[in-house]
């Protein structure tokens, strides 16, 4: 009887990291192919914001941008950066991505090539900025 009932529990550890492998597989997919449709027409421009570069790493798809914070009409890039989080937040598809543990890493440079923010969109960020304040 002891015996038996080790098994089950080793088959059932087993089984539970089988099923956590198969999802960070899953979850690795689908952020490379996210990045690859996303990658697939860059560069982008939107007035001062420049998007270079989209990869994946591991369950995080990455975007390198360059703000022209000296730009005409450029936005402090607190507000943009506030903005794209919201937008990845609230809109319906990627935010069904994200809350199945997707994330986005937005990293955005001055034109001189500056580290000006680095941000990581996770369902706790998504969580967070939608709490009243």
């Amino acid at each position: 009887m002891k015996k038996l009932l080790c098994l089950f529990l080793a088959l059932g550890a087993l089984a539970g990291c089988s099923s956590n492998d198969d999802k960070q597989r899953q979850l690795e997919l689908m952020a490379s192919n996210r990045a690859g449709v996303l990658s697939a027409g860059l560069p982008l421009e939107y007035g001062p914001l420049k998007i270079l570069r989209v990869s994946s790493n591991k369950n995080v798809v990455e975007m390198m941008m360059i703000y022209n914070d000296d730009a005409l009409g450029a936005k402090p890039l607190n507000q943009v950066l506030n903005t794209s989080i919201y937008t990845y937040c609230n809109t319906p598809t990627v935010r069904e991505q994200i809350d199945m543990g997707l994330m986005y890493r937005i990293k955005i440079r001055n034109s001189r090539g500056q580290l000006m923010a680095d941000e990581l969109v996770s369902e706790q960020t998504c969580t967070a900025s939608q709490k009243p304040q």
